[in-house]
């Protein structure tokens, strides 16, 4: 039972190159009456973005590859990575336009993107399908 404990312990927690600890976070999106589970990073950018909510986004279509939703203000970027290869189901931050993305299929190698989580094929395809409907971000439970 011991070595579960630590197992399951370590496995939320993240190291950075500086030697920081950072703790991975869930969090709770919510399309209509349904809930999904979010993992985000541990990252700078990650932790930011959940101290803010719990907060409602309305998400719309780009080039069929993401969906996007801007935040005002922008997020504390502090030490996190800027670029990454996104891939299905990834969310992050695009440092210019200021705006979360959410990857509904891979993409190439991008500057200026930070990585903020992941989310599971059922939550992707509800985001992806859910048009103009608000999606709810919360601290889960």
């Amino acid at each position: 039972m011991k070595k579960f404990l630590k197992i399951s312990a370590l496995s939320a927690v993240l190291v950075c190159a500086n030697g920081d600890f950072l703790m991975a976070q869930t969090v709770e999106m919510r399309i209509g009456s349904k809930s999904y589970s979010i993992e985000l990073n541990g990252n700078d950018a990650a932790q930011d973005f959940a101290r803010r909510l719990p907060m409602e986004l309305q998400f719309e279509d780009y080039a069929g590859t993401e969906r996007i939703a801007y935040l005002n203000p922008k997020l504390n970027v502090g030490e996190a990575p800027t670029h990454m290869t996104p891939r299905t189901g990834d969310i992050a931050y695009y440092v210019p336009w200021g705006n979360l993305a959410v990857f509904v299929r891979g993409f190439r190698p991008s500057e200026s993107l930070v990585p903020l989580g992941s989310m599971s094929t059922e939550a992707w395809q509800a985001l992806q399908s859910s048009g103009d409907e608000a999606v709810r971000f919360s601290l889960q439970r």
